[in-house]
C-alpha cells in the first residue's frame, strides 16, 4: 500500500481548490455539524483534510483545537502535531474527536484509531468521515492505482471493518450514514449535484462513496457480587402452639396416622 505520508503540500492544495472537493467537504460538513451541535463537554479535537472546518463553529465545547496530520506541516495552523501511532494527548483527556479522512491519509489506520480512542473520556464521542472502498469510487480507485493525486492516493477503511475495530475497543456505534453517492461526478450544475447527494444521503443503494460514522465510548460495568442473605425466622406473636408428638415406632406411627391406638 502506498505511504500517504509522502503526500506533498501542493497536491493537497490543488485538490482542495477543485469544485468536486468543495462539494464533498460541504456535504460532510453539514452532517458533522448536525452531530457537533448536540455534543457538550470541555475539549473537542479535530484532525482532517478540511483547511477551514466551518462546522467547528457549531460546537458547544469550551475548547476546540486542531491536530495536524504528519503530511500537513506548513499547510494549516494547528495546536498540536500528531503521528499515526502517537498523539501528544493524555488518556481520557478530550470529550470528542473528529477524524475527517484522517484514516484515509495514513498507512497505519489501526494505530491512529487506537490513539484516538485512548484519548477520549468515557461516554465521549468519535466521529469518523472516510471514503468507502466498497463503492463505485472504490472500484475506480483500483483503476488509478499508480496515481499520485488525491483522492486516489488514499488508503480507505471500509465502514464494516471500522465498526469491528471500535466494537473491540468498547465503543457503541450510534450511526453509520452513507454520503456522496454521485460525487465526484457532476451530473448537472454544482447546486443540483449537491442537492442530489443530500437527498440520497443515508440510503444504501447505491452505496455511498463516503460515510459518516458516529461512535460513543462505553465504560465496562462491574457486576457486584453480594453475599447471600440467610433467611431470618419469622417472628411469632401470641401464645406458643405445642407440637404434636409423633410415636417413634414406625408401626405405631402408621396406626397413629390411621387413628388407631397403640397396644401395650
Amino acid at each position: 500500500m502506498r505511504h500517504s505520508n509522502r503526500i506533498k503540500v501542493e497536491t493537497q492544495q490543488s485538490w482542495l481548490q477543485r469544485n468536486d472537493t468543495q462539494r464533498l467537504l460541504a456535504l460532510e460538513g453539514g452532517w458533522i455539524a448536525d452531530w457537533v451541535c448536540q455534543l457538550h463537554g470541555h475539549q473537542l479535537a479535530y484532525a482532517g483534510v478540511d483547511d477551514h472546518p466551518r462546522f467547528m463553529r457549531e460546537a458547544r465545547m469550551q475548547h476546540c483545537f486542531r491536530l495536524g496530520l504528519p503530511w500537513q506541516r506548513g499547510l494549516v495552523d494547528v495546536q498540536a502535531q500528531i503521528h499515526d501511532a502517537h498523539w501528544p494527548l493524555a488518556d481520557e483527556s478530550v470529550d470528542a474527536v473528529i477524524l475527517q479522512h484522517a484514516l484515509d491519509m495514513t498507512s497505519r489506520p489501526h494505530q491512529m484509531i487506537r490513539e484516538a480512542t485512548r484519548s477520549i473520556v468515557p461516554s465521549g464521542y468519535l466521529i469518523v468521515v472516510g471514503f468507502n472502498p466498497q463503492s463505485w469510487w472504490g472500484a475506480l480507485r483500483w483503476v488509478r492505482t499508480f496515481s499520485a493525486e488525491l483522492p486516489w492516493v488514499a488508503n480507505p477503511v471500509a465502514p464494516k471493518r471500522l465498526v469491528d475495530w471500535l466494537t473491540l475497543l468498547d465503543f457503541r456505534i450510534e450511526s453509520v450514514t452513507p454520503v456522496a453517492h454521485s460525487w465526484p461526478l457532476k451530473l448537472f450544475s454544482e447546486s443540483v449535484s449537491r442537492r442530489i447527494d443530500r437527498v440520497m444521503a443515508g440510503t444504501n443503494f447505491p452505496p455511498g462513496n463516503a460515510y459518516v460514522l458516529v461512535a460513543r465510548k462505553t465504560q465496562a460495568g462491574m457486576t457486584t457480587i453480594r453475599p447471600r442473605r440467610r433467611a431470618a425466622p419469622e417472628p411469632r406473636f401470641g401464645f406458643a402452639v405445642p407440637a404434636a408428638r409423633v410415636p417413634e415406632n414406625p408401626a405405631s406411627h402408621h396406626l397413629y396416622q390411621a387413628g388407631g391406638e397403640c397396644e401395650s
